[in-house]
């Protein structure tokens, strides 16, 4: 029998909408949220990730196939959103903040949180290091795809754009703690208990902190038209993205929890990172920002319809 869909996703949605309230009655400021987004990317989450990577068995392969064919899907993707801004007539300047809002996913501040419900009201605890371990390759993707789509969208490709990519994925919080992980993991490594309990207790803050500051980031984030290219990109990203991964998970034979994981993250809303790099590379800060509004909260319903179907 299937889990209540409504006790996963209304928590995730519930907390992220307490985080619009918190401050949008300004109970807590612009700054606020700034300071606890940046505490929860470059110490909560780390911790958190290192913590369920470096705990977990790595064998069979299995993280590696889910990473399949969520990379798979979201090429296919990519190439969808080509064909798709070419016939709407996507502006030049906005082609690749467009094109990285239909693909980046909000993995780790959404995707995470409604992945650890699902997978725990199904009592399938055991896949969940699946999760992580396969998020850490995509994050790579969609760090590099996002600069080289943004940098080549103006005609600045080069040095300087490969130099960009290096110093954006070498410097990744999530990415370095997902490999020290995956490296404690397979050395068979013991850390200290006092070590890995101050790690555990550290990275427990991350899932609540990140859903508060997505509400957060949604009032604070300034709206200024690009509504069609912002809903189409969105529906790319939530709903066309799974779509594409459903068929290559049936055919690659991936298990229901490993669909479900794969599926759920592919659901997962534009991330509000394709704002902020489009603000540092000259990207379309107003179609980037709508695309994250607009894909938040379609992802209410393309979450539910995978958690339903799967």
């Amino acid at each position: 029998m299937r889990v209540s869909v409504v006790a996963i996703v209304l928590p995730v949605f519930l907390v992220i909408a307490l985080g619009v309230v918190l401050t949008r009655t300004r109970f807590i400021g612009a700054e606020l949220i700034a300071e606890l987004n940046r505490l929860t990317y470059f110490v909560g989450l780390p911790a958190y990730l290192f913590s369920s990577i470096s705990e977990a068995t790595l064998g069979g392969g299995r993280a590696l196939t889910v990473f399949g064919v969520m990379g798979g899907a979201t090429l296919a993707a990519l190439g969808v959103a080509y064909v798709a801004g070419k016939i709407r007539g996507v502006p030049a300047e906005s082609f690749g903040s467009f094109l990285h809002a239909a693909i980046r996913g909000n993995l780790a501040y959404v995707g995470l949180p409604v992945i650890s419900l699902a997978l725990a009201a199904r009592g399938a605890g055991a896949a969940w290091p699946v999760a992580p371990l396969a998020m850490a390759p995509l994050t790579v993707i969609a760090n590099a795809l996002g600069v080289l789509l943004l940098l080549v969208g103006h005609g600045k490709p080069g040095p300087g754009a490969w130099r960009t990519l290096i110093v954006q994925l070498a410097t990744n919080p999530l990415l370095l703690a997902s490999v020290a992980g995956a490296a404690v993991a397979a050395s068979g490594f013991a850390l200290p208990q006092w070590l890995a309990q101050s790690i555990a207790v550290t990275g427990q803050m991350a899932l609540p902190l990140a859903l508060l500051c997505i509400g957060g980031s949604l009032v604070t984030m300034p709206l200024r038209g690009k509504r069609t290219q912002a809903v189409l990109a969105s529906v790319l990203k939530v709903g066309v993205t799974p779509l594409l991964g459903w068929p290559l998970a049936r055919w690659i034979g991936l298990s229901p929890d490993e669909t479900l994981i794969a599926l759920l993250f592919l659901a997962t809303p534009t991330a509000a990172a394709s704002f902020t790099l489009a603000g540092k590379l000259g990207g379309d800060e107003a179609l980037a920002a709508t695309s994250v509004v607009v894909s938040t909260a379609l992802s209410i319903v393309s979450l539910t319809v995978v958690l339903l179907l799967v």
